[in-house]
């Protein structure tokens, strides 16, 4: 049997199985990712909760800089596609940066697929697009094949999944607008012409229908676009050299990538029996303890050197605001199960139910406070407090329902404020949804035990003279 498949089994992952809500399926359902072309994979519920919207990091910057000067160049542009998108990183960008407008339309097969506007900052392409066709349903355009100068570029880890879109996919429809996203890692020119070319457009909801393995879904044709790109924007390398052990664990981090759009940590953990800590999730903060927020699939690899099993992790976070003095990198678990008693108990209130409300998570808890109908009768806000460490993964299992049961998350309600609730290391907190008040609305919330390891915290300085610039 596999033994990095093994080791991943026996992380918090597999252990959250709250059958009675249908937990995972929820999560999947509010912020699922299709990451596709990668292999030795595993989609750990930090990387469901994708695509947010972009915090206020603080650091302390290097004055009269030219890496100053790069990132932080740019006022906030809030109307473009990229910004209206569900990724942090691209809202981040966004407000300081304007994309490249290009409205340029191609048509193929009956659908018109026009790319509105694009970014490339060193790192990661962006592309903002509008779908349209008068006989067919239509849906996201993505994967393209990319080609500069007459060679082809390999791409890593596209963010385009339904969930990640500007037009929420609840019906079918002839007109669609979406972002889609991916990483470079070779270093191209400054400014060069890009050939974009997409080979099929998707109906999401008819494919959620078929089988995984049909592979005739979607419209066949040929979207081609030719278009001269302006790097925004520059790409910084850390090759930090710190680390710590204990017991039998040491944890280390290879490298950081810092770029105007992502900022990406790849940790390295190395375990010789048992490990001070399961599975392999890391918390960014900021040198003023600000979370950075984390979206994507992280990228795992193992293997077994010498009698020690090494995990590698590479997780995408939402970028820094300019070069900051040093960033805590936290591993942490989403519900460490062996220390839980009341594992897989769920509490469930009714909207009516007295208040306060209290959904306990091990010896923590959510506690709702307060009920607020808008006076139109069409919003509800709840105001909750988390009660205990780690406020932005404990509110992400706080969920709203039609009914008792989720029914695979069909009956979730969701929360508007989401991004801002599990981005944010605030104990107060505020969830509002597009109902009014209802004799059948159900609050919920299992029973997890997120763990923080503070005692294998790694604290990374970043000092401008190992800056490596791409």
């Amino acid at each position: 049997m596999n033994k990095f498949k093994v080791q991943m089994d026996q992380t918090e992952f597999g252990s959250m199985k709250f059958d009675k809500v249908d937990q995972l399926a929820v999560m999947k359902e509010i912020r699922g990712t299709q990451n596709r072309g990668r292999k030795r994979k595993k989609k750990f519920p930090s990387v469901i909760l994708t695509t947010m919207a972009a915090a206020a990091i603080l650091f302390i910057l290097l004055m009269q800089s030219p890496i100053k000067d790069q990132i932080e160049a740019g006022k906030s542009k809030p109307d473009t596609l990229l910004s209206q998108s569900n990724d942090p990183g691209l809202v981040a960008w966004s407000q300081k940066n304007d994309p490249q407008k290009v409205n340029k339309t191609s048509e193929s097969s009956g659908i018109k697929v026009t790319i509105k506007e694009i970014m490339y900052d060193g790192y990661r392409m962006a592309i903002g697009y509008e779908v349209q066709s008068k006989t067919k349903f239509v849906g996201p355009v993505h994967n393209p094949k990319i080609t500069v100068e007459g060679k082809g570029v390999s791409v890593s880890d596209s963010t385009d999944s339904v969930e990640s879109q500007i037009t929420a996919f609840q019906k079918e429809t002839h007109s669609f607008k979406g972002v889609t996203s991916f990483f470079i890692k070779e270093k191209l020119p400054e400014k060069f012409d890009v050939k974009l070319q997409f080979f099929s457009n998707q109906n999401l909801l008819e494919a959620r229908k078929a089988a995984a393995s049909d592979k005739t879904r979607g419209t066949k044709g040929k979207w081609e676009f030719s278009i001269p790109i302006d790097q925004k924007g520059e790409v910084y390398t850390v090759k930090p050299k710190v680390s710590t052990t204990k017991n039998s664990t040491k944890l280390s981090v290879e490298q950081i990538i810092l770029a105007p759009s992502v900022t990406e940590v790849s940790v390295l953990k190395e375990d010789k029996g048992r490990g001070a800590f399961g599975g392999a999730n890391y918390r960014l903060l900021d040198d003023k303890e600000n979370l950075i927020s984390v979206f994507g699939n992280s990228d795992y690899s193992g293997e077994e050197k010498k009698g020690k099993f090494i995990l590698r992790a590479t997780g995408k976070y939402a970028p820094t605001d300019g070069i900051p003095s040093y960033i805590l990198v936290q591993p942490f678990s989403y519900n460490d199960a062996e220390n839980n008693p009341n594992q897989g108990q769920i509490t469930i209130k009714k909207i009516t139910d007295p208040l306060p409300m209290t959904f306990p998570q091990n010896n923590k808890a959510i506690v709702v406070n307060k009920i607020e109908e808008s006076k139109d009768k069409k919003r509800l806000k709840i105001y909750y407090k988390v009660k205990g460490d780690l406020p932005e993964l404990r509110s992400r299992f706080l969920h709203l329902t039609i009914g008792k049961e989720s029914n695979g998350g069909k009956n979730l309600l969701m929360d508007q404020n989401l991004f801002e609730n599990i981005n944010s290391n605030e104990s107060d907190k505020v969830a509002e949804f597009n109902t009014g008040l209802r004799n059948d609305l159900y609050l919920s919330s299992p029973n997890v035990n997120p763990v923080l390891y503070k005692e294998m915290e790694l604290k990374i300085p970043i000092n401008k003279k190992d800056l490596i610039k791409k």
